[in-house]
């Protein structure tokens, strides 16, 4: 687990990609790492991700103009990563930090569907299950 090639290229293309994202409220790089198909599916239902993009970079925005600050980590339980397809769950942990300082943490359980293009790994599929806490966060392996 983790050490895969594979594992390695997702690592750099996706997760830390949308890691950087996040913290510099770029939604265009966040966009850069999902399939222009990919769907997104939460407890409340399922939509495409461009509509999911378009409600985070107004968020992003809204952030940026409030001086709030945001950073992603994330945790895996599982990572099925080939050559050409993965399949990875675990956890993020968003959290949202105000003008302030009072920081907000959203610890969501999560599972993703990934494909390889020619030129990059891409998001398919992304579930988002319930919120958990942060006991969950500290058992799950870094």
């Amino acid at each position: 687990q983790g050490t895969e090639p594979s594992t390695v290229t997702i690592d750099a293309q996706v997760w830390t990609a949308i890691s950087t994202a996040v913290v510099e409220h770029d939604i265009a790089g966040m966009a850069a790492t999902y399939h222009a198909d990919a769907v997104l599916v939460t407890p409340g239902g399922t939509m495409p991700i461009s509509r999911a993009l378009a409600g985070w970079g107004q968020s992003m925005e809204t952030m940026k103009r409030t001086g709030s600050r945001a950073s992603v980590a994330f945790r895996f339980a599982l990572r099925q990563d080939g050559a050409e397809t993965a399949f990875e769950s675990g956890m993020f942990n968003y959290a949202v930090t105000d003008s302030a300082g009072a920081t907000t943490r959203y610890i969501i359980p999560f599972e993703a569907l990934l494909v390889r293009t020619d030129t990059r790994w891409l998001v398919v599929m992304e579930r988002q299950f319930a919120a958990t806490d942060e006991a969950a966060w500290n058992a799950m392996a870094r």
